[in-house]
């Protein structure tokens, strides 16, 4: 019951009404609480000025008392920022950004360099940071669709049907369009034990009356289901969406980082003579990648690094800016020694627009690049110049929220996460056993469901589709380079068992297999069964030549290659993404038993991709589909497979990308990504046939314009050059 009168006091309290103050000398309102005391006798004989007297050192005791009541309650900045990479900052190592307000946050407090988001994508992380809960346990495991996208269907209900069609192996649990508000917001807590709640900038998790002054929020600026601005600037809108439906327009052109930094400011003035929760969550610096143009220009005229992207770096500014001016505004109103700032970010950095280096990978990914996260918290009791390893995560906010402001955990209400409040305040370690993550999603070409759990310096990732596991000692490897599962099966197992027993009792959702699911067959049929089997794996070029290939051996060779449709048409094998899901297929596909396997990956693996959706993207700014680490990584697991088979292996390189194509591939990628393979390929000692010398001399005589493909004179001439290296092959058997 005290759940429940806590929730339905924290949202019946009308927006952006303080609670009622007792005044010296003013009638309290009707219903305000009046502090009582115990009735006495008084001497009437006393003079009236010692009367007088007395009277008023009663009214200023009292008022003392209030003052100090309310003082030893503190106020919580929580400060979200959407993408912001681990590498991102100056305190965290990054040369090109410049973060001066968000370092002498670093320097004035605590800097976790161990900090996780509970998800590698945002809605889940924000509903963690909101409820304490593990997205697993909430059932919310991906980004939100927002209302706009649903193509005018609004349900009452969540959606509760699997999801997947006949090209995927498995049904993915459905992703709710909103978090339920039967979930129990750090809002609602806080705004029940008096404190004034203020939520700025993305909220992601429901509209309407899921929004944040339905789950919380007395005040609300900018937070809907908005997964993205329509446009940083002032009326906010583009031409799909008309503007941000909590933020009106003020000033044509203003920027949205600004503007919410402002906002910042007038809630804290607003707020400075009672306890206040301040969440605010910038939509910076997620795409659109659009900044100001002054700043962009001061970035383009650096020396570039890694990190490179000048408007992204003109978006960080922005939001060490606002960083400022929510600093000043803090000393400006004398609240700075009563206020603690936790800094942090949704997930990892987006690959495209910035670097996470030396971690692996990026957002939406299950490696470190995609869920490692800055953290820096700041307040009363918490040294300065504190650097932490102890691991955190997004669901500890909750209870460390709650710990430092002295307001009891909500009852009959499962937490997940750890309070890091006495960490902070004696550097004493967190007591906990592991972190975990759960993405029972697809995520375009590059993302299969996962699972993970770390405990201490080992990481496991369990994938649903694929090669099972993943282990990594991030003590000795940061970067993810080396899989340890095979070297130590016995912490396999350890932390698989862990990992099931966590996903279990929280009830999470596992993808399933799917029934109407439609393995690849073989293209090809054998004219005689005594020939060689060769199979033949790769992209649309591939295709082009393998027909011919088995014209040139005839009566040398049956030649296959993986088709989709029943066998209508022919399989591409894309890049190396889709080539680790699918290779144990392609290895089974008509009987398996290849004398001899021709394969080439990595035109698919250098093409740009929209980081959100994996679809093919023209913009040189958006990330590789599979970058050169872990194109590298990648092509090994295939090979390594390809090997167990037995057969005769040869790798093809990637041909020459001319200027001009569509989506953007750079001209000088395909030098690069073959450079990767050959280096595999001579670990293995495999060779390789080398396709890309072959056409560049001859590429308009084979090519088309402004095209990666070739004309039919361009595919037979391929054709005789894997068919030569297919006949050598066979000599070797």
């Amino acid at each position: 019951m005290r759940l429940l009168s806590m929730r339905a006091a924290a949202r019946q309290e009308p927006a952006g009404r303080e609670s009622p103050q007792i005044v010296p000398g003013q009638k309290p309102e009707a219903g305000a609480p009046v502090a009582t005391r115990t009735r006495r006798s008084v001497d009437r004989t006393r003079p009236p000025v010692q009367s007088a007297q007395m009277r008023l050192i009663l009214i200023l005791l009292f008022a003392s008392v209030a003052v100090s009541a309310r003082a030893q309650k503190p106020n919580i900045v929580l400060v979200v920022v959407d993408d912001l990479g681990w590498a991102d900052l100056t305190c965290q190592g990054s040369t090109y950004f410049e973060t001066p307000n968000i370092d002498r946050l670093a320097s004035g407090g605590m800097r976790f360099t161990d900090a996780y988001a509970a998800c590698a994508v945002c809605s889940p992380t924000r509903a963690a940071v909101m409820t304490g809960r593990y997205p697993a346990r909430l059932g919310l495991t991906d980004w939100m669709r927002p209302s706009w996208r649903r193509a005018g269907k609004n349900p009452k209900e969540n959606p509760t049907e699997y999801v997947g069609g006949a090209n995927r192996q498995l049904l993915c649990p459905p992703n709710p369009f909103w978090m339920e508000t039967d979930e129990v917001t750090i809002a609602e807590v806080l705004r029940g034990a008096g404190y004034a709640t203020c939520h700025i900038g993305k909220w992601h998790l429901g509209h309407d009356n899921r929004a944040p002054t339905g789950q919380g929020f007395a005040e609300n600026f900018g937070g809907w289901d908005l997964g993205q601005p329509p446009s940083y600037f002032d009326p906010y809108k583009n031409k799909r969406l008309p503007g941000i439906p909590t933020l009106a327009p003020r000033d044509e052109g203003e920027y949205l980082t600004d503007r919410e930094g402002d906002e910042a400011v007038a809630f804290i003035e607003r707020n400075k003579e009672r306890p206040f929760f301040l969440h605010l969550a910038h939509y910076a610096v997620h795409t659109p990648i659009q900044a100001k143009p002054a700043l962009t220009a001061h970035y383009d005229a650096k020396p570039k690094t890694r990190q490179k992207n000048a408007k992204y770096a003109a978006m960080v500014h922005s939001v060490d800016d606002a960083m400022g001016k929510v600093s000043a505004a803090l000393n400006a109103c004398g609240v700075q020694d009563r206020t603690y700032i936790i800094f942090t970010s949704d997930n990892g950095g987006l690959l495209g627009p910035t670097h996470n280096a030396p971690l692996r990978s990026g957002k939406g990914f299950s490696y470190e690049g995609g869920v490692r996260v800055p953290l820096i918290v700041k307040g009363p009791g918490i040294a300065e110049h504190g650097t932490s390893s102890a691991i955190a995560t997004s669901v500890d906010y909750f209870p460390t929220i709650l710990e430092l402001t002295g307001v009891p955990r909500p009852e009959g209400r499962a937490l997940d996460g750890v309070s890091l409040a006495t960490h902070l305040k004696t550097n004493a370690a967190v007591q906990r056993d592991a972190v975990f993550w759960h993405f029972p999603h697809y995520r375009g070409a590059n993302v299969t469901p996962y699972s993970i759990v770390r405990s201490g310096k080992f990481k496991l990732i369990k994938r649903y589709e694929g090669p099972t596991f993943e282990l990594f000692d991030l003590a000795d490897d940061l970067g993810e380079t080396t899989d340890l599962s095979e070297k130590h099966p016995e912490v396999v197992k350890q932390l698989h068992g862990i990992l099931a027993a966590h996903l279990k009792e929280l009830g999470a959702k596992l993808p399933r297999k799917n029934p109407d699911y439609r393995a690849p067959a073989a293209e090809g049929s054998a004219r005689d069964s005594s020939l060689p089997r060769v199979l033949i794996l790769g992209d649309s070029i591939s295709i082009g030549y393998t027909s011919e290939v088995g014209k040139v051996l005839t009566k040398e060779a049956n030649v296959f290659r993986p088709t989709r449709n029943n066998g209508k048409n022919a399989e591409n094998c894309q890049g190396t993404n889709h080539g680790v899901r699918r290779i144990d297929a392609w290895i089974a596909a008509h009987g398996g038993k290849w004398d001899v396997i021709h394969f080439n990956f990595g035109l698919h693996d250098l093409k740009r991709v929209k980081a959100d959706t994996g679809k093919n993207s023209n913009d040189p700014n958006d990330p590789y589909q599979a970058a050169p680490e872990l194109y590298r990584k990648q092509l090994t697991e295939i090979v390594a497979k390809l090997r167990k088979t037995g057969a005769k292996l040869i790798f093809a390189t990637t041909t020459p990308v001319p200027q001009g194509v569509r989506p953007y591939r750079a001209t000088d990628d395909p030098k690069i990504y073959n450079q990767i393979a050959r280096a595999v390929m001579g670990d293995h000692k495999i060779p390789v046939n080398d396709l890309f010398a072959f056409a560049e001399p001859r590429l308009d005589e084979l090519q088309k314009n402004a095209d990666v493909h070739f004309k039919p004179k361009g595919s037979k001439a391929l054709a005789r050059q894997v068919a030569r290296s297919v006949r050598r092959a066979l000599r070797r058997r």
